[in-house]
């Protein structure tokens, strides 16, 4: 992980100071443009990301992705970016609450945060490869029958857990206008089979494995983006 940040470390410091360029004025005298060091260009300031919406039954997932990125060269981008995925089960289980004597049905809430970091190189025409490594971090709570000795009624479980992922890949670009575009791809984790983990409840009764989110299949992703 600390190699990855250093090389995008490395590409973002890698911008160069933009070269003195002699121009006339209308007076006929040679001048020069106002001096910026640091070389920044607004124009190759690039914003992107994509949105995710799903329901069915008792189910709801909502996902958010925005990104933003500085253009290092005409076809190399890197940046950082910041997801947000959100999803409800209504009708999670059902468990016995032992001080109202019934069975009550419990909704399991999850959510994950997801800050990254990415390098875009434009390969030929509208088609690129990107490499993304992000670090997730995931919070799921829903309530169950009290499980801790001498308890009664109902408590709140949750389990939290981080992992990373490394997402590589390829896509391609659809311009809309001089500045807008649309863009697809598919990615695959490469670090999916090293990074799963056994985790365990808040009350310590429930044990399971989890993994990156983007285990076990290739990753489709559709976003918008201005500069890209």
């Amino acid at each position: 992980m600390k190699k990855i940040l250093f090389v995008l470390a490395g590409l973002l410091l890698g911008l160069s100071a933009s070269q003195a360029q002699e121009r006339y004025s209308s007076g006929g005298h040679n001048s020069k443009p106002k001096n910026n060091a640091s070389g920044f260009d607004p124009q190759r300031i690039v914003i992107g990301g994509g949105l995710s919406l799903g329901f069915a039954n008792s189910t709801f997932m909502a996902g958010i992705s925005p990104m933003v990125g500085y253009k290092l060269t005409n076809n190399l981008l890197a940046g950082v970016s910041l997801g947000y995925l959100y999803y409800r089960d209504g009708q999670y289980k059902q468990y016995y609450n032992t001080t109202t004597n019934r069975y009550e049905t419990s909704a399991l809430q999850s959510s994950m945060v997801s800050p990254g970091a990415w390098v875009r190189y434009n390969v030929f025409n509208q088609f690129f490869v990107q490499v993304q490594y992000e670090h997730h971090f995931s919070s799921t709570r829903w309530t169950d029958a009290a499980r801790v000795a001498g308890g009664s009624g109902k408590e709140k479980v949750s389990i939290r857990y981080d992992l990373p992922s490394l997402l590589v890949g390829a896509g391609y670009r659809l311009p809309v206008s001089e500045r807008i575009s649309m863009y697809i791809g598919l990615y695959y984790d490469v670090l999916q089979n090293q990074t799963t983990k056994t985790v365990t409840s808040s009350n310590g009764w429930y044990q399971g494995t989890v993994a990156s989110p983007y285990y076990g299949s290739i990753q489709p992703v559709i976003g918008f983006g201005i500069g890209f």
